[in-house]
């Protein structure tokens, strides 16, 4: 009889066991940048010494799904093969084998965090993506950076659309879109799972603006090498030191106090850049308007509830599983023990009718105030996925020239204050609070 009970729970375990393994799903592979393995591609840094670092990488990516749940992994490898680097306000690209030795070693400290998205094509030929977020800064020795999976819900897994607006407000077109987090839509729960089912494949990489690059070391690698070579091409050019005789030379004066000034200098350079690009974003709004004007007008707006009112809707209730194995009551048992067990199973039954009855009222009540708006919801986001896909369709039509905020405040830009001009509005303003100072002040 025991051995009989035995065999049967260690059947129903490895049954269980059985039924928790997941189907196989998803895939893995390697992602390179458009262009393949072989393509540089630089990122910027932030940094005015070292504006961008280049080099080659790969993302080597994992989809898979473990007790029903996605999961997500993303590992970077990449190589560093030249450094743009500030010369004369301008920057300058140098390979690796042509920098100073102490210099190249230092370069070797970039680091890199690269966020993007992986394209597949869906069931229906639609484009689709995942995230994609490579984890800890790496660093260019051919390493896989360091990373944990995640596992974010179905529901917001696999992406069919991009946002129709960028974080300015304006409108997305190509990557940006795609990029962008807000506003964007998915597949819903039970179709990222299908398409997961289908051993999902991706093919290829978009990095997004979120990816992050930092120069390590190289920065104070380069002003050391300027302090024993300074005539090394980034070195800035410091005016020679005139020998004092008698009369100090005026020149000399002059340079000393334009060192002294430099950061006043690089203050107002600031300022008026700042003001340049307002007044550059102003202006490119105005010149993409017919653009936008023209794309809303091919794709309108789909009419229904907000993004912001979508994402108030409360998940609908769920019934919680309960134990898989429960307690054995088929043992011996004398009539005292009967009437205690029928008792416990009355009990047991009256809670399961309490509890089925408040999940219908938790159902219901859910249905009554959230269950048409949750469909207009699911409409909408196919809509806007339509108007995503309509967007691409018109870009050729409405925007032949590809124009872009991106490249119209580039372009703009390329025409902003330099230095040279915030140093000579810094003199000229300097001569004006002089001549103020030296103008006689009367009593009354």
């Amino acid at each position: 009889m025991v051995r009989a009970g035995l065999a049967l729970v260690c059947a129903f375990l490895l049954a269980g066991a059985a039924l928790a393994q997941p189907r196989e799903v998803g895939g893995a592979g390697t992602l390179f940048p458009t262009g393949g393995r072989t393509q540089m591609h630089c990122f910027p840094t932030g940094t005015e010494a070292v504006p961008d670092i280049c080099g080659n990488f790969e993302v080597r990516w994992t989809l898979s799904a473990l007790m029903g749940e996605p999961i997500a992994n993303f590992g970077l490898v990449w190589s560093l093969t030249g450094v743009r680097i500030r010369v004369d306000k301008r920057s300058q690209f140098y390979n690796l084998q042509s920098l100073p030795p102490a210099v190249a070693k230092a370069a070797q400290t970039s680091e890199l965090m690269l966020y993007g998205l992986g394209l597949f094509i869906g069931e229906n030929g639609a484009t689709l993506a995942v995230d994609v977020d490579t984890g800890a800064p790496a660093r260019p020795d051919g390493k896989v950076s360091f990373n944990v999976p995640g596992s974010p819900d179905w529901s917001r897994f696999i992406i069919n659309g991009g946002s129709a607006l960028d974080h300015r407000g304006m409108l997305a077109h190509g990557q940006a879109g795609w990029c962008a987090e807000k506003h964007r839509s998915y597949l819903t729960a039970s179709q990222a799972r299908e398409e997961m089912r289908r051993r999902t494949k991706l093919t290829h990489l978009v990095v997004c603006p979120r990816t992050s690059a930092n120069p390590g070391f190289l920065e104070g690698a380069l002003q050391a090498h300027c302090e024993t070579s300074p005539k090394a091409a980034w070195c800035e050019k410091k005016p020679e030191k005139v020998e004092i005789t008698g009369k100090p030379d005026m020149r000399y004066a002059d340079a000393l106090d334009k060192v002294t000034d430099k950061p006043a200098v690089q203050r107002k350079h600031a300022q008026l850049v700042d003001a340049f690009r307002r007044e550059a974003e102003v202006a490119c709004a105005k010149e993409i308007a017919p653009v936008q004007a023209c794309l809303r007008k091919s794709c309108p707006d789909a009419a229904g509830p907000t993004e912001a009112a979508c994402k108030s809707v409360p998940n609908r209730p769920a019934r919680m599983l309960g134990p898989l194995l429960t307690r054995s009551d088929s043992g011996p048992c004398n009539a005292r023990c009967q009437r205690e067990r029928e008792e416990a199973r009355e009990e047991s039954r009256r809670e399961r009718e309490r509890e089925n009855e408040a999940f219908a009222e938790r159902v219901a009540a859910w249905d009554a105030q959230w269950s048409g708006l949750s469909s207009q919801c699911e409409e909408n986001r196919q809509a806007r996925a339509a108007q995503n896909q309509c967007f691409q369709a018109s870009e050729r039509q409405c925007n032949p020239t590809g124009l872009t905020a991106k490249s119209c405040l580039d372009r703009r830009m390329v025409n902003a204050p330099t230095e040279s001009a915030a140093e000579a509005l810094q003199t000229r303003e300097a001569a004006d609070r002089m001549r103020a100072d030296q103008r006689p002040k009367f009593l009354d």
